[in-house]
């Protein structure tokens, strides 16, 4: 199965019944995909959803979200900071990093510059490659 970090960005472009990218959001439920969290994800992604659809629908989410068997914790005892313009997208570099994930979804062009680094090496795609890929 194919593990990766969804950038929060990204993952709240899936989310939607009338996406474009539904399929990746869809590939999750059904168990065709491995998304590694960590604590710092979490707060971020509790945060973007509650401005995006308020208190009741992230709720939701993230009930359905913790109780599927293919959304993996993975606690980040280190920081690479391999992000500089934005050292807040860390968290997806080191996670990934971590959780020894295929790769990270994400359409930030600073995230997306590390498929240059060659140690450790990253993976990046964007979201719709990924979607393209599924």
């Amino acid at each position: 199965m194919l593990k990766i970090v969804l950038d929060t960005n990204a993952f709240i472009s899936c989310i939607g019944k009338k996406s474009m990218y539904r399929n990746v959001f869809d590939a999750l439920l059904e168990n065709k995909i491995q998304l590694y969290i960590s604590s710092e994800i979490l707060l971020e992604y509790e945060e973007k959803f509650i401005e995006k659809w308020g208190i009741e629908v992230t709720e939701n989410l993230f009930s359905l979200l913790l109780s599927l068997d293919n959304v993996m914790y993975k606690e980040v005892f280190f920081d690479f900071n391999l992000v500089f313009l934005d050292s807040d997208d860390n968290k997806f570099v080191n996670t990934f990093i971590a959780s020894n994930s295929d790769l990270i979804v994400s359409n930030d062009k600073q995230i997306l510059q590390l498929n240059k680094n060659e140690f450790p090496q990253i993976v990046v795609i964007t979201l719709q490659e990924f979607s393209e890929s599924l």
